[in-house]
Parts: structure tokens; sequence; C-alpha cells
């Protein structure tokens, strides 16, 4: 097996992968690349088509992609060979979840996700059951204030910075949970730096219903962290405040 070229007979055995795109698409229609919807302006790209085997990189791309449709996150069967295009060279990481493999050759659709899980990250000790409610002291900002929303993620990655910047001396958890009433985009990270809501992050004025708990999850590695906590340090040096109004 040639560096960076992946076996697809071996992983479609173990993996499921997805592609993110705003593109409309039906059960067996083919995504072949050079789909301008998908790469827009790269035209270096315009020989490959991109995939992943992680959900949050195919919501971000589909959150981000070219058009003006809403993003959309398919299942999908690769065609041929597939290359792992994060161990080249003239791969630029974006900074963020993206699709890093890619081929020659098509991608068969499958089936388009539309059923999420729901997350949120913390360090409090809950149970199935439990509610998670606004009225608490906040992560973020000035700590003499109390918090009138609770927030929520349909991305692992955005509950996992949760569960890693909550404040606490407990682990770092993520729970599966059930709004109990209306939600709607976090403003704190949507429509900013990138367009749309690419880490699928909501806060609700209604509690939480705790439906599980993720026990398998991997952290981010302690420099990012080290780096995101600076940030965060700094913007509060600055008297940015999280909109929670």
């Amino acid at each position: 097996m040639k560096q960076g070229i992946l076996d697809t007979a071996e992983d479609l055995r173990t993996k499921q992968f997805y592609h993110g795109t705003r593109a409309e698409l039906k059960p067996g229609e083919l995504i072949e690349p050079g789909n301008r919807q998908d790469i827009g302006a790269q035209d270096s790209l315009a020989t490959y088509v991109y995939l992943t085997p992680n959900l949050d990189a195919a919501i971000w791309e589909a959150e981000i992609a070219a058009g003006e449709g809403p993003g959309r996150v398919y299942l999908v069967e690769p065609m041929g060979q597939i290359e792992d295009a994060a161990t080249l060279k003239e791969h630029q990481s974006p900074g963020h979840p993206s699709m890093a493999l890619r081929s020659r050759t098509p991608l068969r659709v499958v089936s388009e996700i539309t059923a999420w899980p729901l997350y949120h990250g913390t360090r409090a000790d809950l149970k199935p059951g439990d509610l998670i409610k606004p009225g608490h002291s906040p992560n973020f900002g000035k700590k003499e204030r109390t918090t009138t929303y609770v927030y929520l993620t349909r991305t692992l990655d955005a509950a996992t910075w949760g569960a890693e910047l909550a404040v606490g001396d407990g682990p770092g958890r993520i729970y599966i949970v059930e709004p109990t009433g209306p939600i709607e985009d976090d403003p704190n990270l949507t429509n900013t730096k990138f367009r749309g809501n690419p880490t699928k992050s909501y806060r609700s004025q209604a509690p939480l219903r705790v439906m599980g708990e993720i026990i398998h999850w991997q952290g981010h590695p302690p420099e990012a962290i080290k780096s995101m906590k600076a940030g965060l340090e700094q913007l509060e040096q600055l008297g940015i405040e999280p909109l929670d109004d």
C-alpha cells in the first residue's frame, strides 16, 4: 500500500464516510471531482472530491461550502482509492475540522444525514433525567453575573471544547441532551469569522434534559487548550463579554 493511499475496501468495512455540501442530492447519485458548489474558486482542487470519516468535519464543510442552499451532509461510498490529504505537503490545514481525505473517483450518495444528537460539555456530574438550567455563574466573562441561557451543540468537537473550558475541578464530561423548549443559534459563535453556524452551536432559555453521557471522547492537544484559554483571557481583559442578554 502506497504512503498516503488508503485501502478503500478495507476501510469501508470499518468506517463510514461523509461529505458536506450545499448540493441537493439523492441516494445513488454521484458526487464528481470538480463540483463547483463544493470547491468554489479553488481550481487546484478540481481533480479531487473530498470526504471524511469525521461527521463534525462534514458539518463544517457543509456550512462553509459555496452556494445559497442549506448545508447538507451525506453518507457516501467512495468508488475508488482514497488518500489522506492531511499527510501531503501541499495540504494547508484550515484550523478547524475539515474533509481531509480525497479521491479522483466519484463518491456515491448512500443517504442524507437528517437526525442529529445534541451535546452539552461541562464538568458537572449528572445522570439521565437531570435538567441543565440557566441561572448559574458563567464559564466565561464576569463571574458576578448569572446566565440566562444554556448552551448545546450538534458537533462533538464543540462539546469537547465546552467540557475542557468549563470551570470547576471535576473531569470534563459530555452529555447527550434534549431541549425542553425552543433553541436558537448561539450568537457568540455564528456569523462571525465563518458563514452560517459551522459548529452547530445553539442556546435556549429552557432547561436541557440529560439523556446519556458520551464516555469515550478525544480531547484537544494541551497546546490547543492553552491557546484557546489565552484567547478567552485576552477577550476578558479587553472587556468583551459573551452575548447572554
